[in-house]
This record gives C-alpha cells, sequence and structure tokens, in this order.
C-alpha cells in the first residue's frame, strides 16, 4: 500500500515533533520532511513531492502565506494550513483558503502537548481527505475566479426580508463563496444565511473578506439581529444558527450535530418553520451530507434547491449527496450559481432553467 507523504513545516521543533509522531502513529502516513520555515521547505520541494503539506502561518524569513503562493507558482500542492487562534493567524488562514489552501487545523492555545494529542484526530482525517483531491482538479480549483477585485457600493436593506437564501459549505468553500458573491446582484426580496463548516474565530474574517467582494454585506451573525434584505450573515464557528418567529437570529451552544457546529441542517430546520416554501437553498463543496436533510424539508414545504456540480467542486460530498436524494431542482457550474440566485430572488427566469 502507498503510504500518504507528508512534508511539515512549522517553526517550532516542539510542535513538529508533536505533529510529526502524531502523523506517523498511522500506517498510512510517512513523514517525508520537517522544515522550520517557508524558505526551507521551497528548498525541500525542489527534491520531495509530497502528497500533502502541512503548513505553519506565523513563521519567520518566510510566513506560510508567501510560501504557499511560491510553491502554488511551481505546481499544484495540496496544503493544508496549522493556524494560530490569533487574529493575524485568522485572517492569514483565510488569505490561504483564497489563494488555494485546502484545509486547516487550529492549533491548540492551552498546553500545547496535551491539546495537540485532542487533536489528533482531525489532523489524521484532513490529511487523508486532502491526499484524495485529485491534483487536475485541485489545479482548477487554484485557477479559481480571476476575476478583479472591484469597489462596491453596498446597500442594506431595513426591509425584512420575505425570502431567505442560506448557502451551505464546507471543505473548498471559502474560495467558491468567493466566485459565488462575485456573481451576485443586489438582492430585492431576500436575506441570506451562510453556514461554512469552520471552527470558532474564524468565520469573523471569513464575512470580511466575502463582504470587501460582494454587492451586498456580509458579516459574522450577532444574537438577536434582524434578517433583511440584501444583507448577508454567516453563521459563527462553533455556533448553530437558528431564526426566532421575528426572523431575528438566535446562536445555540448545543452539541454538535454529526461533528458540525454550526450545522446547515439545524439552520434549515429552523429557518423552514419562518419561511416555509420561501427558502432556497444552495449546497456547495464540501465532505459529508450536511444540508441533505434540511433540503429534503425545504422540498416537502415547496423551497427550492441548488446543487453545485460535480465539475467545479474541489469536493463532491455534500452536492452529490443531494443530487443523488432527487432533491436538487438545479445543479449548476459554480459560476453560474449567483445569477440563478438573483433569478430567484426576483421570480425572473428561474423557473425556465428546471426544464
Amino acid at each position: 500500500m502507498k503510504k500518504i507523504r507528508v512534508m511539515l513545516v512549522d517553526d517550532s521543533s516542539f510542535m513538529r515533533k508533536m505533529v510529526g509522531d502524531i502523523l506517523e502513529s498511522d500506517p498510512e502516513i510517512e513523514v517525508v520532511a520537517k522544515c522550520g520555515d517557508g524558505v526551507e521547505a521551497l528548498e525541500k520541494l525542489q527534491s520531495v513531492t509530497p502528497d500533502v503539506i502541512l503548513l505553519d502561518v506565523e513563521m519567520p524569513r518566510m510566513n506560510g502565506l508567501r510560501f504557499l503562493e511560491e510553491a502554488l507558482q511551481r505546481r499544484p500542492e495540496r496544503v493544508v494550513m496549522l493556524s494560530a487562534l490569533t487574529q493575524v493567524g485568522s485572517e492569514t488562514t483565510v488569505l490561504a483558503l483564497e489563494k488555494g489552501a485546502l484545509d486547516f487545523i487550529s492549533k491548540p492555545s492551552g498546553s500545547i502537548s496535551l491539546d495537540i494529542e485532542r487533536k489528533k484526530d482531525e489532523i489524521l482525517q484532513k490529511v487523508k481527505s486532502a491526499s484524495q483531491v485529485s491534483l487536475e482538479r485541485l489545479k482548477r480549483y487554484i485557477a479559481g475566479n480571476k476575476a478583479a477585485k472591484k469597489s462596491i457600493a453596498k446597500k442594506e436593506e431595513r426591509r425584512e426580508c420575505e425570502r431567505l437564501i442560506l448557502v451551505a459549505s464546507s471543505t473548498g468553500g471559502p474560495k467558491a463563496l468567493q466566485t459565488l458573491v462575485r456573481n451576485l446582484s443586489p438582492l430585492k426580496n431576500s436575506g441570506m444565511i451562510f453556514v461554512q463548516h469552520m471552527p470558532s474565530g474564524f468565520t469573523k474574517s471569513l464575512a470580511e473578506r466575502l463582504s470587501e467582494m460582494a454587492s451586498l454585506p456580509i458579516k459574522e451573525a450577532e444574537e438577536g439581529e434582524r434578517l433583511v434584505v440584501n444583507k448577508g450573515i454567516m453563521a459563527p464557528g462553533g455556533k448553530h444558527l437558528l431564526m426566532d418567529r421575528d426572523k431575528k437570529v438566535v446562536l445555540s451552544d448545543d452539541p454538535p450535530v454529526k461533528g458540525l457546529k454550526p450545522c446547515a441542517d439545524v439552520s434549515l430546520f429552523s429557518a423552514v418553520k419562518i419561511f416555509g416554501k420561501n427558502i432556497l437553498v444552495v449546497v456547495l463543496t464540501g465532505m459529508g451530507k450536511d444540508a441533505m436533510e434540511g433540503c429534503r424539508l425545504v422540498r416537502q414545504e415547496g423551497g427550492m434547491v441548488i446543487a453545485q456540480d460535480e465539475a467545479s467542486s474541489l469536493i463532491f460530498g455534500m452536492p452529490r449527496a443531494v443530487i443523488e436524494e432527487g432533491l436538487a431542482n438545479l445543479v449548476l457550474p459554480l459560476e453560474e450559481i449567483g445569477e440563478a440566485i438573483v433569478e430567484w430572488d426576483t421570480n425572473q427566469h428561474f423557473a425556465e432553467r428546471e426544464r
């Protein structure tokens, strides 16, 4: 059996030792290089071809973001970031995901030797998942949407929204969301909720990055805020996002569902009670089946579902689950989803797409 070859890049020798031991405890993985910073790692890549690179964010000489940019100019690399939960760390991690990193693991902040052991399952699972991404699909993912950043005058309507658009995403989601929001026009009747699988501390930075690119303001959701027209809110990492009957946000600290918190199914079960058939669910790239049961309920109520197609998905798990259950009204390439959302919002042409 061919082992998964991993390069570990971290300026902490202790972290290299701890994470290296975790990786090598799995018979399916071998560590082929350990590097103390980005400069050393770039040199190693001339002689080593890893299947996955575990990459620290904050390092001397060359940080993780700069290394990522340099490495991806040479060839596609499957990169998972190791990020400290700091403002700089979270902002840099979001930029790394934007530039082509597949996923990230948040570093522990307490007793490292104990806390890193608690990360063992996550480290092994994310390395194995990353190794399964095809290099051809990764190449397309890295190329992504090259549209120039534009300055957009955003108008948040104070009107209570009559319709709701909920976007669910996981692995590959941050970059996919950028393409989606760039292709949105201002919404006339709908508010938006984004449920991206991320831990606490990272969704705020992601929402701010998306807001810079979108025609509507996007922010991390806060307890009690009202969902209004042409405004997007993102479920905070580590919380479930629900809605009350006044269309106000309720943030729940209930246990994870299927290991997820936030969980799109939880948000959809809540939202369908308020919006009924006036919901559009958009299911983007990601592992697992989150949003599938929520989509089933939305369809039963007369709402609509769009699933990202396989060709444009980095990980086809979540969209595939919805499609195979017959729950998707439309299956579209990522680049077409923004336009379809606007058509649904304004009741124009959307039904024609189903024919």
